[in-house]
């Protein structure tokens, strides 16, 4: 395992050596972009999709992780710490999956940064059997409530750099909080008047904060950063007795999921499966479509309310 890390580090500190090189020589022949507009360059989805509502066409955004693609296995190219260290802004969120930012920061001279997780109030990782070191549990963006405080972080960053357009940032700003803070509420009283609040995710758990924010109860196939995709015989038997013994309706999977854990809860139970979207990534053709933060939450919402009614 130690000797994984150490190649690894390696691996990133050449990656960020050649990466040095690229910037060095895209300043010297002048080939960065000078359209006027920020270059702020994002590590996830949800940051992303802040910052694109936030500025609107005053910004040219840069997200890392490839539509599709998992983030828990995503490592940067030469290409992606190049856009980096151009970038008038790097908004990371943080965490296990992240720690590569760390060694990158430490070579990338004078970087703008945002780390969001600093932003949040994080709970403790209580995995029994997780692989990594991390205290914390890193899927903040589950939550509703964490949003709102990482939009208005976004902003004060982006207004830092751009005082002169603070007051369209902050308008923007405004709009989208309200939105988000009446999604938070159509949550709390939808769920409030539940008949049970117990979810049933055959897939990992992202979704702790989201629990936590309205007292639901997740019983998931495995724990948030797990790497399983077969569950034990035990579990799937643990998670059929869960959906019979309270006549839920649904099980749950996430994104980029092969759904062959909530395929065989249903086969065994008649419960449907639905998608739970834990906002990390998005597909191809979502991205494609410009479908935002809000729209996946509020798509949660609908499928949650059939669930838990």
């Amino acid at each position: 395992m130690e000797g994984a890390k150490t190649v690894k580090s390696k691996i990133l500190s050449l990656i960020i050596s050649i990466a040095t090189i690229f910037t060095l020589t895209a300043c010297n022949t002048n080939t960065t972009q000078d359209d006027g507009k920020l270059q702020i360059v994002t590590t996830l989805f949800p940051q992303y999709d802040f910052v694109r509502a936030i500025t609107g066409e005053n910004s040219d955004i840069t997200l890392l992780l490839t539509p599709g693609a998992e983030s828990h296995s995503y490592e940067p190219s030469a290409t992606d710490i190049s856009k980096i260290q151009q970038a008038d802004l790097f908004i990371y969120n943080g965490g296990e999956s992240e720690v590569w930012v760390n060694k990158m920061l430490e070579s990338a001279g004078d970087v703008e940064t945002l780390r969001l997780l600093d932003f949040i109030t994080p709970l403790e990782n209580h995995d029994d059997d997780h692989e990594h070191d991390s205290e914390y549990d890193e899927h903040i963006f589950t939550s509703l409530k964490n949003a709102v405080i990482m939009l208005d972080a976004v902003n004060d960053s982006i207004c830092s750099i751009d005082s002169e357009n603070a007051s369209f940032y902050n308008q923007n700003t405004e709009k989208y909080k309200s939105e988000l803070m009446k999604l938070d509420n159509d949550f709390s009283e939808m769920i409030s008047t539940a008949k049970h609040k117990n979810i049933i995710l055959a897939d990992r758990n992202p979704f702790r904060y989201f629990a936590n924010d309205y007292g639901l109860e997740i019983q998931a196939a495995f724990t948030g950063c797990s790497h399983d995709t077969e569950a034990s015989p035990a579990t799937v038997s643990e998670l059929i007795g869960k959906v019979q013994e309270n006549a839920i309706p649904i099980v749950f999977h996430i994104e980029f999921s092969s759904k062959k854990i909530a395929d065989k809860i249903s086969s065994a139970t008649g419960a449907k499966t639905e998608l739970l979207h834990s906002c990390h990534n998005i597909s191809k053709e979502d991205f494609e479509n410009n479908v935002t933060y809000l729209e996946l939450m509020k798509n949660n919402y609908e499928v949650l309310s059939e669930a838990l009614n």
